[in-house]
């Protein structure tokens, strides 16, 4: 038997005989002991995960109302009943998508003038059918609720689209289900310049550009399905 340098290797010659090097037989199966181990402890790996189910709610009854305060002191509001849309989202996950829909045109502060003035010299509703609605989208609970049976209180954020433009809103909300229903209750302020709205005035009186909104409606649930249905 004789040694022979190749490649920087030594390798053992033997002209009788050959040692044939084998792996443990142990690995193999040890390697798919494991395998199996993690599959049966997380079955979402290596496998078809159930689509998530998307619940869905639809606005059966709701209001708005706009305080708006005058620079002189007191307050006035404008409210309105017209409010429609549907929120869609999944069990424990604190994004809605879907939106909710305000008829600008039917906001109402008790006196007519002032009604008109309103909704043609400051929210401009005949600029376009972008100018007609409010609408706020994208909304995003801070803390989700875990049931819907219980009072649930949050803040919450959205993108609101006013006068042809859009602006991410702040607020707190309540909410509170029942029997397949869920009641809503949402307070915000902004900014009437930061929605390209003129400061208001009324016989010479103006309005304070900081405004609070507060939107209270009564969902019910509607289809639940699934994002991997037809």
């Amino acid at each position: 038997m004789t040694d022979r340098l190749a490649h920087g290797h030594t390798e053992v010659v033997s002209p009788a005989w050959t040692v044939a090097v084998r792996r443990p037989a142990w690995r193999p199966a040890l390697h798919i002991c494991l395998v199996s181990a993690l599959l049966a402890a997380f079955p979402g790996i290596g496998g078809t995960q159930p689509a998530p189910e998307t619940e869905s709610w639809n606005i059966a009854a709701g209001d708005v109302r706009v305080r708006c305060r005058m620079t002189i002191g007191g307050s006035f509001d404008a409210v309105t009943s017209a409010l429609s849309g549907t929120l869609r989202g999944e069990p424990l996950d604190p994004r809605y998508t879907g939106e909710l829909r305000v008829d600008l045109a039917t906001l109402d502060t008790g006196i007519g003038l002032r009604n008109e003035h309103l909704r043609n010299s400051y929210l401009e509703l005949g600029r376009g059918p972008e100018f007609l609605h409010a609408v706020l989208s994208g909304i995003v609970l801070a803390a989700t609720p875990l049931a819907y049976d219980r009072r649930h209180k949050t803040r919450f954020s959205g993108t609101l689209r006013l006068h042809g433009v859009q602006r991410v809103v702040e607020g707190e909300a309540e909410l509170r289900g029942r029997n397949g229903r869920m009641q809503v209750e949402a307070t915000f302020s902004l900014s009437l310049e930061a929605f390209d709205i003129p400061p208001p005035r009324y016989l010479g009186i103006g309005v304070r550009d900081a405004i609070d909104v507060t939107v209270r409606f009564d969902a019910a649930r509607g289809e639940t399905s699934s994002d991997g249905g037809s």
